[in-house]
């Protein structure tokens, strides 16, 4: 019977291994703006983003005979719906929550993600009564809440702001939030519907999307100046980062999560999320150096207690899936 098939404690190992790889990919986006930090945030979202696509429209014309069997229109439609809820959309209302509200708003609405696609997806497609995925969420809160009180300049987020623009950057976050816990669900209900698409060639399939809609907003953004840069000596690193943000970051990291949605329980892949979080702030402390105050480490303990929980629950125990 369709949607019946039962996750294996193989299967569920290799998912969860591609979850997590995946999310220490993505937490190298956390770097990228320490490392540059005058460099325009416009012209690394769209520089990001045309690296995506311009190496998934490669990848597709090398191996189009191959990779195309089995990619019916449909699949075409949700790949652009993809690139808007799972990429270009969802960064976009992301930045516009960080400059209307401030980083600290925004990273906790976002840093909910573990919780909103693990329990969107466990609703849709109970694969866990909600007893058992209710310690782990608990201890994967509780740690990102002592990491986000220690982290987070609170005082930037209140400070010369209107109620106006709190109220515009609340939403927009609140809609990055839905629009990627959307994506996340989706994605997987997707892959897993669709066995005969390899995780590459989806990435690729999103990225050839993502490539479309960037050139769209190409002109707008530059005529509104957002790829202004003080100096020749900006490209180069600018360059650079938008290659491994696109390469590594957009088109490798989503052909880990395909993977690992395909064999994952949504609930337990989404809660992989909050690796990304703990692995960005990690990058971070490396490339600055610095050590992280006690109640900081105490938080990612608590973090990483949680998703050894969630790993441990799903390696003993998978359950049919629909």
């Amino acid at each position: 019977m369709p949607g019946r098939a039962t996750t294996s404690a193989a299967g569920v190992r290799v998912g969860v291994a591609c979850g997590v790889g995946a999310n220490l990919v993505w937490g190298l986006a956390f770097l990228v703006p320490v490392v540059l930090p005058d460099a325009p945030t416009t012209a690394l979202a769209l520089g990001r983003y045309l690296a995506f696509g311009a190496l998934s429209a490669v990848l597709l014309a090398a191996t189009w005979r191959r990779a195309l069997v089995g990619v019916g229109p449909q699949a075409w439609r949700t790949a652009m719906v993809f690139a808007v809820t799972g990429h270009l959309g969802y960064y976009a209302l992301l930045v516009q929550g960080i400059r209307w509200a401030g980083a600290p708003i925004a990273t906790v609405i976002i840093g909910l993600l573990p919780v909103s696609v693990a329990v969107t997806g466990n609703w849709l497609r109970r694969e866990y009564p909600f007893s058992r995925l209710v310690a782990p969420l608990a201890l994967i809160v509780c740690g990102l809440a002592l990491v986000y009180a220690v982290e987070l300049d609170w005082q930037s987020a209140v400070a010369g702001r209107s109620r106006g623009e709190w109220a515009l950057g609340i939403a927009a976050s609140l809609g990055a939030l839905v629009l990627w816990t959307s994506y996340a669900v989706r994605n997987a209900q997707f892959v897993r519907a669709n066995p005969q698409i390899a995780s590459t060639t989806w990435s690729t399939l999103m990225g050839v999307g993502t490539f479309v809609l960037s050139l769209v907003a190409l002109p707008v953004v530059a005529v509104t100046g957002g790829l202004r840069l003080d100096g020749p000596g900006e490209v180069g690193p600018v360059v650079a980062a938008s290659l491994v943000l696109g390469v590594v970051v957009s088109w490798l990291g989503t052909v880990l999560w395909s993977r690992s949605s395909a064999l994952t329980p949504i609930s337990v892949a989404g809660q992989l999320a909050v690796v990304q979080v703990c692995a960005g702030l990690t990058y971070v402390f490396v490339w600055e150096g610095r050590v992280p105050p006690a109640l900081e480490l105490a938080g990612f303990a608590l973090v990483v207690v949680g998703v050894l929980t969630v790993i441990d629950r799903a390696r003993r125990a998978p359950v049919p899936a629909g």
